[in-house]
């Protein structure tokens, strides 16, 4: 039998963790005392597994509440533009209308951080430690996974398959408001189809104002299932190599648990900055993990960030291959425009080779109306423990695989010299 073997004893206690963090350290947005808390309870199980002093709490500072809480002023702004349109002072609507739209091109869509400075600095914390290999480290595999949990999107948890068109018929008013104000300035024209057709966008923007909520979902599999993971799939190793049989050559595992995710990847592009120099050094590849929930649903992205960034589609296709060959179904996907981001872009940004897992039917058409994602009901009990045993397999098999190759290739390297 292949070591190391993943038991039902593994799936548990990675659910016990998850839902240990869930329970003991509610509302966890990044800089609150909730989060910060957990973050030192997952250094502290990082540090039963990986080498010792090699877990590191890394602090880093955003401003969490310029990637949502933008929003409800935007909707004022739309409601006092269209009024300057119906006053005729059209290039004052343009201006903000176009603030609107700059606001939501920049933190919705590609998640930059211009108007950060307008909001509340908060400080978050980076948790991560490693497994060093037998012999010299050739590579690194980062298990990645995040323990901030999300705002309840009210749109989510009312109709998920709606949530799209949600967001069409939310900024499509402001793009429409912008362009046409932008005519009226310049020809000093008001046609009234114009001033109406913004009028009657009103219907669209104003269920903006409950897009997000000021509650906090518990963020079980969406995303403390993830850290949860890469802890049991380092623990699996590392407790090979203290008994003498470490199966790991030439490959490094870094497990890492970021902040600030649910804030626009705060806290992965805050690493990523970091430790850039030894990321692309050392050949890594980055395993993220986000969004668990369903056995033999299994998603590996190679586009993420609103498809605006290209991830390792041979990272991606590989891990789909060693699915497929342990009999799980699973697929190569994409992002799709409006669902956001995960982790994995910080480092694909940078042209580090990630991808994502991802489990639930990411299918707008076959959404299923309860998906617990964003919403009150991320609970352990949505996880199905099958889908913890299939991911910690493809964990263990992907690592052995690509140790097997590099230690094969320092092999026949040697031997030629």
């Amino acid at each position: 039998m292949k070591e190391p073997v993943i038991t039902d004893e593994h799936v548990q206690e990675t659910l016990g963790f998850t839902e240990e963090i869930v329970k003991d350290y509610p509302r966890r947005l990044v800089g609150t005392p909730s989060c910060i808390e957990a973050g030192k309870r997952i250094a502290e199980e990082f540090t039963k597994n990986c080498d010792a002093g090699s877990v590191k709490i890394e602090e880093f500072t955003c401003h969490p509440e310029a990637f949502l809480k933008y929003i409800r002023p935007t909707v004022a702004t739309y409601i006092a533009s269209m009024v300057l349109t119906w006053l005729k002072r059209p290039f004052k609507a343009l201006l903000g209308y176009g603030l609107s739209v700059a606001a939501f091109v920049s933190e919705f869509a590609f998640y930059k951080e211009y108007i950060d400075p307008l909001f509340p600095e908060k400080k978050g914390y980076n948790v991560y430690g490693t497994v060093e290999p037998e012999g010299e480290v050739k590579q690194q595999i980062i298990l990645c996974g995040h323990h901030d949990a999300a705002y309840v999107f009210h749109y989510m948890e009312t109709s998920p398959r709606l949530y799209p068109l949600f967001i069409l018929a939310g900024i499509l008013p402001f793009i429409l408001g912008f362009i046409f104000s932008m005519y009226m300035s310049l020809t000093r024209k008001s046609p009234g189809w114009m001033k109406g057709i913004i009028t009657a966008g009103l219907g669209g923007v104003i269920p903006l104002w409950w897009f997000t909520t000021d509650e906090v979902s518990p963020g079980a599999g969406d995303n403390m299932i993830a850290t949860a993971m890469a802890n049991e799939a380092t623990k699996i190793f590392a407790d090979l190599k203290k008994k003498g049989k470490n199966p790991l050559k030439h490959t490094r595992i870094i497990c890492l648990s970021v902040d600030g995710e649910e804030s626009g990847l705060r806290g992965s592009r805050a690493f990523v900055k970091r430790h850039e120099k030894e990321l692309k050094d050392i050949k890594t590849y980055v395993f993220c993990m986000d969004t668990l929930y369903n056995a033999d649903k299994l998603i590996f992205f190679d586009n993420d960030l609103n498809l605006t960034v290209d991830l390792s589609h041979e990272m991606a296709q590989e891990l789909v291959d060693i699915a497929e060959t342990l009999g799980y179904k699973a697929k190569v996907a994409r992002m799709p425009w409006g669902g956001g981001s995960t982790d994995a872009a910080s480092f694909g940004q940078k042209g580090i080779d990630a991808t994502c897992l991802l489990a639930f039917e990411l299918d707008i058409k076959n959404l299923q109306e309860d998906l617990p994602y964003h919403t009150h009901n991320d609970t352990p009990d949505k996880i199905e423990p099958l889908m913890v045993k299939q991911a910690l397999t493809i964990i263990r098999e992907y690592i052995l695989k690509k140790d097997h190759e590099v230690s094969d290739l320092a092999a026949s390297q040697a031997s030629a010299a």
